[in-house]
């Protein structure tokens, strides 16, 4: 039987950390998309969202995921968690569109209307959102369940 990682109280604030840093960036993401002339802004945030999205999602798949699946005592769980995943692909490729865009205007070589920038990262901002709070809802849920020794579903 393979050996399959637990969630531990270390890996709990790990995670929640990397949430409250996906929302500190949304929050940095508005200011700078009302406020023109941030060039050196919009690069570091651009060299921000793809790492920390994919450290985040790391730490989900490998670990909260993994966890809630064997704890959810329903075939539920792996269909939501499959869904997530996919979820998680799709914020991936949006996070790099969204890097590679606000590289393109800091460097004033984007062919997009400021209003579309500002769309993009409205509509990044919140999948970010809705990704930290359905992750924040399976955490609590599978921590409900371990505190009552009941699966997630029960």
């Amino acid at each position: 039987m393979m050996n399959v990682p637990t969630l531990a109280a270390a890996d709990i604030g790990r995670l929640e950390a990397l949430h409250r840093d996906l929302l500190d960036l949304c929050l940095r993401l508005e200011a700078a998309a009302g406020e023109p002339g941030l060039a050196g802004e919009l690069c570091e945030l651009a060299d921000t969202v793809p790492p920390l999205l994919g450290a985040v999602h790391e730490l989900e798949e490998r670990l909260l995921f993994r966890d809630f699946d064997r704890h959810a005592g329903s075939c539920f769980a792996a269909i939501a968690i499959e869904r997530l995943k996919a979820e998680h692909r799709c914020d991936r490729l949006a996070a790099d569109e969204l890097s590679l865009t606000l590289k393109a205007v800091a460097d004033d070589r984007c062919g997009l209307s400021p209003q579309t920038v500002s769309r993009m990262i409205g509509g990044f901002q919140e999948s970010l959102r809705r990704h930290v709070f359905s992750e924040q809802m399976i955490l609590e849920a599978l921590l409900s369940a371990k505190a009552e020794a009941r699966d997630v579903f029960a």
